[in-house]
């Protein structure tokens, strides 16, 4: 028997990939938000976004040292994963500048740190506020802050880091900006490019050791060359651009710990994206994303891109990140920017889920196998598949056989262990031959073959490209016979 599926143009949600909301204790532009304005205040499921980025601070989170409080990030992602959505966590855990001429939050770096003896640098943030980092080249940012921050990761992980947790990744925020692995603002000044790479890959490795069941997530953006050994590039923005459009790509990895970070599987995101793309951003992206998942972050909130208009149309921020294969794509879009949204530009964010779209959509193009089979044989079905999208299934999800019988019951299932999907790019056919046992004992009768791709817990987790699927993810092949006097003489592979 040889079906070939019927493909379709809707959107699909899918989890490792998609849009993103935004939620937390404090936006960008400084306001606080209440639990109501990060969940209900949506007003609906937000079935166009897959996953919510929570930005959360370490100050919240640890006020005392060794005194936690969950209360309220526990019902934001309760709210959300209840609602199907997976989470992208980012917790805070140095400074925060301020944005868009915005303070930023008082208190990142739990006081109490500070108090303990950790060294700080002062400087000015963009909204003209006195500000404090962690001295990361002072001893007492190894002797002080890493310690406790190791307590701090150690705390978060027993509460989150476990099998079939609702995150798709984890942001290592323990150096710089605005979760982006800099310090635009603060012009801190490294000793050598040495000390440099030695401290921020002991960061990446401490997240990495410390988070068995998440993956982590790195900012792989633009960085200061300002070394008391090397080139300043502070004076200003041009002189920045000319030395950073020299930059190599491998010196930037080694400096940021960042070459650490990809033997380590981190994902890597793109803060500030459609117009802060450089050429070493290129040359990384064209060697890793065959290797690893990539997300994209938008320059500002979606509204700033809406009423200011200086960073690209909502299409040409889509578009670009679609060139870069990107499985995550995410403007900063709270409770209000999602509503106008709904009311404005609902068919652009659809339009990342469709063909060509952001992440994956995987596409059964055609499959075969034989019209009967005897109980206890194998059943054989080869398979050919496509991706249409732009980035990766980067998580391996098998392949899994139903039998239905007429009733509806399941009376069969196996899984193909070996089925791997990770690899596969838009532009490439592949073919798999699939081989499922069957039981002696199979009752004979007609079934309805039907295929999903599960997950972790064995259930159908993917939607496909192709019609025929049923209220549980599982899609329809066809028929099969199951007779003790079957023929397989004569079957499928004809015509193939």
């Amino acid at each position: 028997m040889i079906i070939k599926p019927t493909e379709i143009n809707d959107g699909i949600n899918n989890p490792w990939m998609g849009w993103g909301l935004w939620a937390g204790p404090i936006y960008f532009d400084g306001t606080s938000r209440t639990l109501q304005e990060n969940t209900i205040a949506f007003g609906d499921d937000a079935p166009l976004f897959d996953w919510v980025l929570l930005d959360w601070m370490w100050a919240d989170l640890e006020p005392e040292e060794g005194y936690f409080t969950w209360d309220e990030l526990d019902a934001v992602i309760d709210y959300w994963a209840s609602r199907g959505k997976q989470i992208n966590l980012r917790v805070w855990t140095t400074e925060d500048p301020g944005w868009n001429g915005a303070p930023g939050a008082s208190e990142v770096c739990p006081n109490w740190l500070f108090e303990a003896g950790l060294h700080w640098h002062d400087y000015t943030g963009e909204g003209n506020a006195a500000k404090r980092e962690p001295d990361y080249a002072h001893p007492s940012f190894r002797e002080i802050y890493v310690p406790r921050l190791q307590n701090f990761l150690n705390a978060l992980a027993a509460r989150y880091d476990k099998p079939g947790q609702p995150f798709n990744f984890l942001g290592n925020m323990s150096y710089g900006q605005w979760g982006e692995w800099h310090t635009l603002w603060s012009h801190y000044l490294w000793p050598s490019e040495r000390v440099k790479h030695d401290i921020l890959a002991n960061l990446v490795t401490l997240y990495a050791d410390t988070f068995k069941h998440t993956d982590l997530a790195i900012s792989c953006c633009f960085d200061s060359f300002n070394y008391a050994d090397g080139p300043k590039d502070n004076q200003d923005h041009d002189t920045w651009r000319r030395l950073v459009a020299q930059d190599d790509p491998q010196d930037f990895l080694y400096r940021q710990g960042l070459d650490v970070a990809l033997e380590r599987g981190y994902i890597l995101g793109r803060h500030g994206f459609i117009d802060g793309i450089l050429h070493t951003d290129r040359v990384i992206m064209e060697a890793e994303w065959r290797r690893r998942a990539f997300y994209a972050e938008g320059n500002w909130s979606y509204l700033d891109l809406k009423n200011h208009g200086t960073h690209g149309t909502v299409d040409e921020n889509i578009d670009h990140m679609l060139e870069y294969h990107s499985n995550y794509g995410h403007f900063y879009v709270d409770a209000a920017a999602y509503r106008r949204i709904v009311a404005e530009d609902a068919e652009r964010f659809a339009r990342g889920l469709r063909p060509g779209g952001l992440g994956y959509r995987l596409v059964l193009a055609q499959a075969g196998y034989p019209d009967a089979i005897a109980p206890g044989q194998l059943l054989v079905i080869r398979q050919r598949w496509a991706n249409r999208n732009a980035g990766r299934c980067y998580k391996r999800h098998p392949l899994k056989l139903y039998l239905i019988d007429s009733a509806g019951n399941t009376v069969h299932t196996d899984t193909d262990m070996a089925f791997d999907q990770t690899g596969w790019v838009r532009g490439e056919t592949h073919e798999v031959t699939s081989v499922f046992r069957t039981p002696k004992d199979l009752p004979e009768g007609t079934y309805d073959v039907r295929l999903a791709m599960v997950g972790w817990d064995g259930a159908p987790a993917l939607r496909l490209g192709v019609a025929g699927t049923d209220d549980q993810k599982r899609y329809s092949l066809g028929t099969l016979q199951v007779s003790e006097d079957a023929d397989r003489s004569t079957h499928w592979a004809t015509g193939w």
